[in-house]
């Protein structure tokens, strides 16, 4: 089957084989489909079994969103993004999923819409109409409704119509009489249909109404009761349905089963069902036995015979299962548990246990979370919605909060922790928890959250004054520096490199004396710093020795926000580009991009794809610029990770420049970009991104607002010690000043470029001036000379010979 998140099915699929293939044509030749009916015959094991079927024509993946959890309309979307894999925290999530979708041949399978089926299909509706690749099949009580809807009735399996004797063999020709017999066989091993038993068996199916899941669970009962002590039970329970009318016929039928069959169940069963209901999704034996209170070793026998007797489902390994209720059994058990008053004890236990499991997380690789807490995401968000409804369970709100901070920084749900997080520290301050280390924890995880999804905003710092000034005040070594880490990046994104490399050196004073361990991120961070202040040869020098320090394989700490390997490769990626090594800046940034994908964190890669795509636009390689800045543009949208949007705007922008049918766009994505800079307080190459917008002005024609606008981000430059493009901004001042036909102070102004370039060490830098200064000799006549200037910069070049500046000025000493 080709990728997709589909579930084992707990119910085998007998007497439904022409219907399956039946929809299963359906599905692949329309768009939207829907299987109808009752709960209880198996529309999820259908839907199961078609998608199964036509995984082969869906190449992009076959997606199940199980809807039975959701309680809230606005988290349709969610469900389904979140069930592809595309995590999506940006205000206009539907867009993103749209997008996402739109190039996709893919299958998704909506389970359980019947209680927000207006929701789903305007979902749906706008799904199908934007991306015409996805086929939709729903699973509900009644039609969506829904245009060019393609509804399919399932109805109870076939049980024999009249009660006349019949043989095994005639018995075993009605489904319901097979499905009873084969899960019979699974319980009773020895277990035959005999000619004795099949009419017994046939008055079970009928008086079941042909109801999959009430078939199974009365099938598990055989060896107790036999076939003939089967059907009086179940008689006996139908006689009682005929003296209480109330309710559809089918509804009562599987509810009598239900109840009938958890009767039956000894007491430490029934417990342990009623508990385990609270588990919105998969759980395993540990999670039973927390929340149950349970040894492990009984909760697993438990959990063993409740999956053996069809009311859990289990699928895996022997050795490591995943127990999980179905719709109809988890409803059940829910009410069941609200009835015996337990509820709120079950509750608190299964909150608890999260706060532990997510304390256990910090001390484990951050590798290993994906597969081993993702599932947990739904169990988080459930304790906090029954924490929140109930002012008594604040401290554990809180708690909750601080433990999942962990879980949602390791997902980039930086929304999601933003909201959370907020409220937990409100609650904080009315409880007179201010000041204390859980402040502290919950401060800086807020600033991380807004700086990525707002922007350096005032808030941001805010907060990450406060966790410092209690790091400070308890003397927490460690949060002092996670404080000062994110500080300094708030500056560096902020263009206040002065500011960042006074704050990273106190950083990496404090590490020195106190956790060396900690020293590589700050030198990362300082590295930084030196590139931008246009201290190349420090930066190298850093990046070198950190590249000796910090493994490839460095893939388990997220300490201070984001992956440490990855910040020393985008780093050395613009190093390398600036004094003159392309190609291995180019193989530095397709190392990090292989790096950052395998690393699977969201934000680590935005942060990686915000550096490469820079280096494949100054290296003239158009597609790969085009295509990471793409990628990030879609992370941006995802995540709401509004820190990098404008990145992705700029290459955009940059790109449309070069061609003359685009360049009106581009200049406007340009603008956009700086524009967006200004909005979020994202400062870092800003200077540059308006430097790029005045070369295209002047390109366009408008030279007076090219002329303002560089003089401007030289300025810019200048005040914010912002050095390592102001070879770049001269070269540009120089273009608008020949545009204007000034052209004695372009060449003055070249040759300042060139002279700050080689202060520098920025090789590449020097090589556009000298092309720029060499063409403007050549058109005066100086040819000569041009080529003797151009020639000595391109002979100091040992590598990236394909590159488009050196191409171009091979070019030009060519035809001199």
């Amino acid at each position: 089957m080709n990728k997709s998140n589909l579930p084992a099915s707990s119910t085998r699929v007998v007497g439904r084989r022409e219907t399956i293939e039946n929809i299963q044509r359906d599905v692949s030749s329309t768009r939207l489909v829907s299987i109808v009916g009752s709960g209880g015959i198996g529309k999820t094991t259908v839907a199961l079994a078609v998608a199964a079927q036509a995984s082969d024509a869906f190449v992009d993946g076959v997606w199940m969103v199980d809807f039975a959890p959701l309680k809230e309309n606005s988290l349709v979307p969610h469900a389904i993004a979140a069930a592809t894999g595309l995590v999506v925290h940006s205000a206009d999530i539907m867009s993103a999923l749209c997008r996402y979708l739109r190039d996709r041949k893919t299958l998704l399978v909506l389970d359980n819409c019947e209680h927000m089926a207006d929701a789903i299909a305007a979902c749906v509706a706008t799904i199908l109409e934007e991306a015409n690749g996805v086929h939709v099949l729903t699973t509900s009580r009644a039609p969506l409704r829904a245009a060019d809807e393609h509804v399919h009735r399932l109805t109870g399996l076939a049980v024999p119509s009249v009660s006349s004797p019949l043989t095994a063999a005639e018995a075993l020709m009605f489904p319901a009489v097979e499905l009873f017999v084969e899960r019979a066989a699974d319980r009773l091993e020895r277990f035959t249909l005999s000619d004795a038993d099949a009419p017994a068996v046939a008055d079970i199916c009928k008086n079941l109404d042909g109801i999959a899941l009430a078939i199974e669970l009365a099938a598990m009962r055989v060896d107790v009761f036999g076939v003939r002590g089967l059907q009086k039970q179940l008689g006996d329970v139908f006689r009682l349905l005929g003296e209480r009318r109330a309710g559809l016929e089918r509804h009562r039928t599987l509810t009598a089963t239900l109840d009938w069959s958890y009767g039956l169940l000894p007491p430490p069963e029934a417990s342990l069902l009623r508990a385990v209901s609270v588990f919105p999704g998969a759980f395993r034996v540990h999670d039973a036995s927390a929340i149950s209170d349970l040894p492990k070793g009984l909760a697993a026998t438990l959990l063993d015979e409740l999956a053996a007797q069809s009311l859990l489902c289990a699928d895996g390994e022997p050795h490591d299962l995943l127990y999980r209720a179905l719709e109809t059994t988890r409803a059940y058990g829910l009410a069941k548990l609200v009835a015996s008053g337990a509820d709120p004890a079950v509750r608190l236990r299964h909150a608890e246990h999260l706060c532990e499991v997510l304390q256990q997380a910090t001390r484990e690789p951050a590798r290993e979370w994906g597969a081993k807490y993702g599932r947990y995401l739904d169990d988080l968000r459930a304790a906090l919605a029954w924490a929140s409804a109930d002012p008594a369970h604040r401290p554990l709100l809180i708690r909750l909060a601080t433990a999942g901070t962990v879980l949602w920084n390791h997902f980039s749900l930086a929304d999601e922790s933003r909201t959370h997080v907020m409220r937990a520290i409100v609650n904080l301050r009315e409880l007179g928890w201010a000041g204390t280390e859980v402040e502290m924890n919950l401060q800086l995880a807020l600033a991380g959250a807004i700086l990525f999804t707002r922007g350096l905003v005032p808030e941001a710092r805010e907060a990450m004054a406060r966790a410092l000034e209690i790091a400070v005040q308890r003397s927490d070594a460690e949060y002092h520096l996670r404080c000062l880490r994110m500080i300094a990046t708030y500056e560096l994104f902020g263009g206040a490199n002065s500011a960042a490399i006074q704050t990273l050196e106190s950083f990496v004073s404090l590490a020195s004396a106190v956790d060396p361990s900690a020293i590589a991120d700050g030198e990362t961070h300082l590295a930084c710093s030196d590139l931008f202040v246009g201290r190349l040869e420090s930066a190298r020098q850093r990046i070198e020795r950190l590249d000796a320090q910090v493994p490839l394989d460095h893939h388990d700490s997220l300490r201070f926000l984001y992956n440490n390997r990855i910040n020393v490769m985008i780093v050395a990626s613009h190093v390398q580009w600036l004094m003159g090594s392309a190609a291995t800046a180019e193989q530095t940034a397709a190392t990090v991009m292989n790096y950052s994908l395998k690393a699977n964190h969201e934000v680590s890669l935005s942060n990686a794809l915000a550096w490469v795509c820079l280096v494949y636009f100054w290296t003239g390689r158009d597609d790969a610029c085009s295509r990471h800045s793409a990628m990030l543009d879609d992370l941006v949208e995802r995540h709401g990770i509004v820190l990098w949007r404008p990145v992705a705007t700029f290459c955009r922008g940059a790109l449309a420049c070069q061609r003359e049918e685009t360049l009106s766009e581009g200049i406007e994505d340009l603008r956009r970009a700086v524009a967006q800079c200004h909005t979020i307080g994202h400062n870092a190459r800003l200077p540059y991104y308006a430097g790029v917008l005045a070369e295209g002005l002047a390109r366009g024609g408008r030279v007076q607002e090219a002329d303002v606008t560089i003089r401007a981000a030289l300025d810019m430059a200048r005040t914010r010690n912002d050095n390592w493009s102001l070879p770049e901004l001269l070269r540009i001042h120089a273009y608008v000043l020949g545009a204007q036909g000034r052209s004695t102070e372009q060449e003055a102004t070249l040759s300042n470029a060139i002279e700050h370039a080689e202060k520098l060490a920025a090789k590449s830098w020097q090589l556009r001036a000298s092309i720029d200064l060499a063409r403007l000799w050549q058109a005066r006549a100086r040819t000569s000379e041009a080529k003797q200037m151009l020639s000595a910069i391109v002979e100091t070049f040992s590598e990236g010979l394909d590159t488009r500046d050196l191409v171009t000025a091979r070019s030009l000493i060519n035809s001199a």
